[in-house]
């Protein structure tokens, strides 16, 4: 059993709601329309990209009751950059000293811009937004 890694996910629950009620990230992430669906997917895929998809999933649905959009954003947010999701970190832990950094990216930062892009102006032309 990987104790660190239950640790993590613990701390991440407990952080980031103490973190969403600091009165700067009010303020940036309140700046945003989160109300319209494809800003708040945007913002789940793109915030994924740097504090990884469960804690961004976090963070938002204090701001949003749309969990369609944020769920569609933060699965999309799990591709791109590694840490954009914890599942990738601990694959590509799975995958030991072989495991290839570079090769995960050339994949998963296309894709993120193929799919995520796409469905963003899916997302537009359905009225999302």
């Amino acid at each position: 059993f990987d104790w660190p890694l239950l640790l993590v996910f613990i701390l991440m629950f407990v952080d980031l709601r103490l973190l969403v009620e600091l009165p700067v990230v009010s303020r940036l992430i309140g700046g945003v329309d989160l109300s319209r669906p494809p800003n708040l997917y945007l913002a789940g895929a793109l915030i994924s990209q740097f504090i990884s998809n469960v804690p961004t999933t976090i963070l938002l649905a204090n701001y949003s009751g749309d969990w369609r959009s944020l769920a569609w954003g933060v699965d999309m947010g799990g591709f791109g950059l590694v840490v954009g999701s914890l599942a990738n970190l601990i694959a590509l832990r799975l995958a030991g000293p072989r495991g290839n950094l570079a090769a995960f990216h050339a994949w998963a930062a296309p894709f993120l811009l193929l799919a995520g892009g796409l469905t963003y102006i899916w997302m537009l032309m359905c009225g999302g937004g």
